[in-house]
């Protein structure tokens, strides 16, 4: 079985690195950053969960479930939220 590979992990890595470039040690920096949680957890979801659907993988809602470690009643419930129906 192939290591499981902890993208969170590298994702807060990649972010804190990028926020030490932008605003380096000028406070007035921070005022140019955007990052809309909102909108990056709606994307992370569609990312995984449409990945598996284009490719017509079986089991896409608990793939998903297990990846992003919400239930799958959750997936399902973001699905049909988006207004797509796998």
């Amino acid at each position: 079985m192939k290591q499981r590979i902890d993208l969170g992990a590298e994702t807060v890595a990649f972010v804190r690195q990028r926020v030490t470039e932008i605003v380096g040690e000028n406070q007035e920096n921070i005022q140019t950053i955007k990052f809309e949680m909102k909108e990056v957890k709606e994307q992370i979801f569609r990312l995984f969960y449409d990945y598996q659907v284009v490719r017509n993988w079986p089991h896409v809602a608990a793939n998903t479930a297990e990846i992003l470690a919400i239930s799958e009643m959750h997936v399902h419930r973001l699905a049909k939220n988006r207004g797509k129906k796998y």
